[in-house]
């Protein structure tokens, strides 16, 4: 929950930065950071975790050639709103609308879009007035008491902020609208005013910090939690297919019936018969015959069937109880996993279950490697294997990379959540193993180029394997 009043005390902790000079402005997905040489601050728009801190970020030069050099004339937030506009030299913004969803970054000549995110039409950009209601800044304890209570419009503070807070305790809410600045975080709750508990922290910049990473991670927790859940799914439904297969043996004993059946009647049985009904220990038997058998060849051969059926019971039973106990560890660690909150005893949990892999090789054909941070990395194996990779596998926001101007493979990093790039070093390690499936691995430093799929093209007049990139970015990786 990024309020405008939160905005408000971030922007107080970045100072005067009236007159500094843009050092650069980075990107690295819809992540946009701005230093100004002793002062940074970056602004980061995943619809989930928006917030603006005082800290740089990795990434990748964004419009130097514009914005380096130029003058801070300004730095203004809209009223309490979650919007901030930076105004430089030559006429030049920088617009941050800090609005969740609908959160957007604007880059403007005048009045004049130059660029944005979402890719706004280019065409001229109004201010949107801030939402009316009560200023959390300048209305009195009762009034602001009143208004949270009430569900009311607050200057400074979002609706679900409201709602949020109004359902806490009268002691919580009676802190917070005396406003002594204490910034906390309480579970889900971002204040920059004291709630009588919760975390502490001297600054502004370090509750944001500390809120939005504590949010990821347990974002992150729950995404690993899901996946554990569906692969220890998966080995239970294996599990019990298993048991299923081990529950459809045949009786040996119908072999061993209609062998001494055979025995009993062997007079009966006529050359080139294929079947012959008896009736034995007051059973009708529909007996099966081989006519390339004799009559006691038919009698030998239900005796093997009966032996090689005993023993394949046998090691049913004995394999249908140790799945039977593997398939209970299985459903008691994930109720354990359902109920856990804790990451470590999580893991712990995890590592515990003995899943056996059902592929040893992917599926899809491919190499594959994992990142550091768990990305996966596909690679091609021929011009085949490339052009299926590229136009059939991969998906238009998975990150495809190729050595410049040199043959390779060609090479799919792997996006976990298309609202949200990949951390700058995955793509560096992507971008490594471009270079060893290349002619350039024993080359020094090398230039790898990357892009999002849908930003690759070919067409009828190009080789199978090689592609059109548009908007290509170039990253320089060494191998030694």
């Amino acid at each position: 929950m990024f309020t405008g009043i939160v905005l408000y005390y971030i922007l107080k902790e970045l100072g005067e930065v009236k007159g500094l000079i843009v050092k650069s402005i980075i990107r690295s997905g819809n992540n946009i950071s701005i230093d100004f040489k002793r002062k940074s601050f970056s602004a980061y728009l995943h619809p989930k975790y928006t917030h603006i801190a005082l800290e740089k970020i990795k990434g990748e030069g964004f419009y130097q050639s514009l914005f380096r050099g130029k003058v801070v004339e300004d730095v203004f937030q809209n009223g309490l709103d979650r919007l901030l506009i930076i105004k430089m030299s030559e006429e030049l913004q920088i617009v941050f609308e800090l609005f969740g969803r609908r959160s957007e970054c604007l880059l403007l000549k005048g009045n004049d879009i130059i660029w944005s995110v979402k890719g706004r039409k280019k065409d001229k950009y109004k201010v949107p007035k801030p939402p009316k209601g009560l200023n959390i800044l300048e209305a009195d304890n009762n009034e602001l008491l009143s208004a949270i209570l009430n569900g009311e419009n607050i200057s400074g503070l979002t609706k679900s902020f409201v709602n949020r807070i109004r359902d806490e305790k009268k002691e919580l809410l009676e802190h917070f609208v005396e406003r002594k600045f204490e910034p906390t975080v309480l579970d889900d709750i971002l204040s920059p005013f004291s709630l009588g508990y919760g975390r502490k922290f001297s600054t502004m910049n370090d509750a944001v910090i500390q809120y939005f990473s504590s949010l990821e991670e347990k974002d992150l927790l729950e995404e690993k939690r899901k996946e554990i859940l569906k692969e220890i799914g998966r080995e239970i439904k294996r599990f019990e297919s298993v048991i299923e297969d081990f529950s459809s043996v045949k009786d040996p004993d119908d072999y061993r019936l209609k062998g001494e059946a055979l025995l009993t009647h062997i007079r009966e049985i006529k050359k080139g018969m294929k079947e012959i009904k008896l009736n034995y220990l007051d059973k009708e038997l529909s007996i099966p015959l081989d006519v390339k058998l004799s009559p006691e060849g038919n009698a030998e051969n239900y005796f093997r069937l009966y032996k090689k059926a005993k023993k394949k019971l046998e090691l049913a039973k004995k394999g249908k109880n140790k799945i039977q106990k593997d398939l209970e560890q299985l459903r008691k660690k994930r109720d354990r996993i359902l109920q856990s909150e804790d990451v470590e005893k999580l893991l712990r949990e995890f590592d515990k279950v003995k899943v056996k892999k059902t592929r040893e090789k992917p599926s899809h054909g491919f190499r594959e490697f994992i990142t550091g941070n768990g990305y996966k990395v596909l690679v091609g194996k021929n011009r085949e294997s490339n052009h299926k990779l590229t136009f059939s596998y991969a998906r238009p926001y998975d990150i495809f990379l190729h050595v410049k101007n040199a043959p390779g493979s060609h090479i799919i990093l792997r996006v976990k959540d298309k609202n949200k790039p990949p951390p700058f070093e995955n793509i560096e390690e992507a971008a490594i193993i471009a270079v060893r499936f290349s002619k350039m691995k024993k080359a020094g430093l090398v230039p790898v180029s990357y892009t999002e799929k849908k930003y690759v093209k070919s067409t009828k007049r190009l080789t199978q394997g090689k592609v059109i990139m548009e908007r290509e970015k170039v990253i320089y990786v060494r191998l030694s």
